[in-house]
């Protein structure tokens, strides 16, 4: 049976863990005598110099966040400012938008360079320069966590959160970091206006828990707390926020799109009939075979087709491993200032420290009522790209619309409006929103919609955070 990690990809062969202990042979991953990260780290990066085709202004920071006290254990990030900043002055005048992926244990920096960031890694290795990349318009940071995914370094396999509660307090204490401590950009770059200026954060897959989970954690610490973060507003992407709601359309999903028959159905079905059940009783790991078991069935009878874009055969193996060649390259980390004996990989593997400290937490569905609590609180955008079978829209919209949320009869009246780029007749999607909650789905686009329909996703992001960074 082929593992199916949500945003980390299906992959096949030998790896090893990214991570201190164990009885593995570490020889071969740390390639040099250096120090790990020792906490909380930043690094103001020649961007010419990391790449020349970036403008001479463009200002990126990069380096560590310690998660607790006492502990190197520390989340990586690559923060780039605002196209229009020309000067480190000018990035408050600019939202900051906080990016996740999700896995569990996938890195941020596949939407870095695969889908959102400034520069795009290609199948053959280059580099090209995204001309929708969201920092265009906004301030992005590319957090990799929990610790021990991509960048974040873990020290110790019990110090990695097993619940999402876990993930939300060394979050929040990892972002009071950058803003607040002597040592975070913020205070190290003196960029002060950055921590009184409108802050987002979005994500997709299984960052659909963490985005919720993580707000919820920041807006709890703003009950009390002297020095406030500005959390204006937050997105999730074809979340995996409910896998209930999302596994139970696997079957009927692929038999309307032709992709399995009458009795494939039917054994996907009682497959996930079973799981289903078995995640009502506590089951999370039988919930997850069933997962699994499904995708697989899917996979094998549509003759290789990519979950994430049924549109498409195979996957993103070719292009993650060079954004892995090109993080694990010693004059890009050096560039950035990350650590040398740290090897970094894109997504955690079934032996990943990520992957075991969650196992228990993936099939859970507590998270929807943490989504209930933060859409009474601030605007809460949903987005799933048409394609998607991972995650797919059904699975999105039967969640959402059973929200517990005041304004929800308001949204089930609503039928969808409409979406098209501005100042063209190009119809990309369909939208609808009622207070807070806003949902939109983008046509032609699979898992990755910034990737798919790049334009779309830019123009959906800004609007969302134009119309709310004010409030």
């Amino acid at each position: 049976m082929q593992k199916i990690i949500l945003l980390a990809f299906i992959s096949l062969g030998y790896t090893r863990l990214s991570f201190k202990e164990g009885h593995y042979d570490y020889s071969d991953i740390y390639k040099s005598e250096g120090s790990f990260p020792k906490g909380t780290k930043c690094k103001k990066v020649d961007a010419q110099q990391l790449d020349p085709l970036f403008d001479d202004s463009q200002v990126i920071y990069s380096g560590y966040l310690s998660v607790f006290e006492n502990s190197n254990s520390s989340l990586g990030f690559i923060f780039y400012g605002s196209q229009k900043a020309k000067q480190e002055s000018e990035l408050e005048n600019y939202p900051t938008l906080i990016w996740l992926n999700g896995g569990p244990g996938s890195s941020s920096q596949l939407g870095n360079f695969m889908e959102l960031g400034p520069l795009l890694m290609q199948k053959n290795g280059s580099l090209t320069k995204n001309k929708y990349a969201w920092n265009t318009e906004y301030n992005m940071i590319f957090v990799d966590q929990p610790i021990g995914t991509g960048l974040a370094y873990v020290e110790r396999q019990s110090e990695v959160p097993t619940n999402q509660e876990q993930i939300g307090d060394q979050f929040l204490y990892a972002l009071k970091q950058f803003l607040f401590d002597a040592k975070g950009c913020v205070e190290q770059q003196h960029v002060g206006g950055l921590s009184r200026s409108p802050w987002f954060i979005f994500g997709e897959s299984y960052a659909g828990k963490y985005v919720p989970t993580i707000a919820k954690a920041i807006l709890d610490y703003n009950l009390n707390a002297q020095k406030q973060i500005p959390l204006k507003g937050i997105g999730i992407g074809d979340p995996f926020t409910d896998p209930y709601s999302v596994i139970a359309e696997y079957a009927a999903y692929s038999f309307n799109l032709g992709l399995i028959d009458i009795q494939e159905r039917m054994k996907v079905d009682s497959i996930l009939a079973y799981g289903l059940a078995e995640l009502n009783k506590g089951n999370t790991l039988g919930a997850r075979d069933a997962f699994e078991e499904s995708l697989d069935i899917i996979i094998t009878q549509s003759g290789g087709m990519n979950v994430y874009n049924v549109l498409q055969y195979g996957n993103y193996g070719e292009t993650e491993d060079k954004v892995e060649e090109y993080l694990n390259n010693i004059k890009v980390v050096n560039e950035f200032g990350f650590s040398d004996d740290w090897k970094y990989k894109i997504s955690n593997d079934d032996d990943g420290p990520v992957q075991k400290a969650l196992k228990y937490d993936f099939m859970l569905r507590d998270v929807i009522e943490t989504v209930e609590q933060v859409v009474q609180q601030i605007p809460f955008l949903i987005y799933n790209g048409q394609n998607d079978l991972i995650c797919s829209t059904p699975g999105t919209l039967r969640w959402v619309y059973d929200l517990k949320y005041e304004k929800i009869q308001e949204y089930r009246d609503k039928d969808f409006e409409v979406l098209k780029i501005i100042g063209t007749n190009k119809i990309v999607g369909y939208q609808k929103s009622a207070g807070n909650l806003e949902l939109v789905l983008i046509n032609n686009a699979g898992h990755l919609v910034p990737t798919d329909q790049p334009e779309a996703s830019l123009q959906m992001v800004t609007t969302f955070v134009d119309k709310h960074k004010g409030k």
